[in-house]
């Protein structure tokens, strides 16, 4: 058991360090950049349009998620 236990640790920080040394590539922010006006239907049909949505709203969220409801 001791044996199993040290294996997996050592499996761990190989993990943790073999990660450390990764570069993480970031993308600049889009925040405080304003969307362009654009019209999209939901899951009902019912059309959207962006500058409606902030008039009513104190705000609006935009999500993609691509490949999102898709068959590979």
């Amino acid at each position: 058991m001791r044996r199993v236990s040290s294996l997996f640790v050592l499996f761990f920080l190989f993990v943790v360090f073999a990660c450390a040394g990764t570069d993480v590539k970031t993308t600049p922010s889009a925040s405080g950049q304003l969307a362009p006006d654009f019209t999209l239907s939901d899951q009902d049909g019912k059309m959207w349009k962006l500058s409606d949505a902030v008039k009513n709203h104190r705000a609006v969220v935009l999500a993609f998620y691509p490949k999102d409801d898709t068959k590979l």
